[in-house]
């Protein structure tokens, strides 16, 4: 009896230590998470950046579907000029409100997200919950990141970062 109730203490442990439970938003870089976000289905989040060639920030702004896919619904940026569009598409709104253009209704989903941490100019950020983290802060300058949702066991989430933790 002794041994059997051992045997079963000993896989809840190992169940508990690694079985992925926790939702995040996770940075992968070289396959393995980086850093992470706690996060749920329905959570925002935005990636902000400076644009190489304006030197202004943009602001895409993503949600999270219940199916784990991220579904970016804004965009927010100050000049029409290179790289960035000039109106909307079919089914979306184009505003204009104090020198900033917006972008809304949008429903471009992924499976995740690439993204190469900017060296110089575009300073990536995150934004969630009302609090900024620069990702090369925790990530180096020049690496290529991917960005999903996913499950993270208790020893994943020592391993990496939590950025807003």
């Amino acid at each position: 009896m002794r041994k059997w109730f051992a045997a079963v203490s000993a896989l809840l442990a190992v169940a508990v230590f690694f079985l992925p439970f926790r939702q995040v938003l996770a940075f992968e870089k070289d396959g393995r998470v980086a850093a992470y976000i706690p996060i749920s289905q329905g959570d925002t989040f935005a990636i902000r950046y400076t644009h190489s060639i304006h030197r202004s920030d943009v602001e895409e702004t993503y949600k999270v579907l219940t199916d784990g896919t991220i579904e970016q619904i804004a965009l927010t940026y100050e000049d029409t000029a290179v790289g960035m569009p000039a109106n909307a598409a079919p089914g979306e709104t184009f505003t204009l409100r104090n020198g900033k253009y917006y972008i809304t209704g949008m429903e471009r989903k992924f499976p995740s997200i690439l993204l190469s941490i900017g060296r110089v100019v575009a300073n990536h950020r995150v934004v969630y919950e009302g609090k900024m983290v620069t990702l090369k802060t925790v990530i180096p300058p020049g690496s290529i990141v991917r960005i999903k949702v996913t499950r993270l066991s208790l020893v994943q989430c020592w391993k990496g970062v939590n950025l807003f933790d």
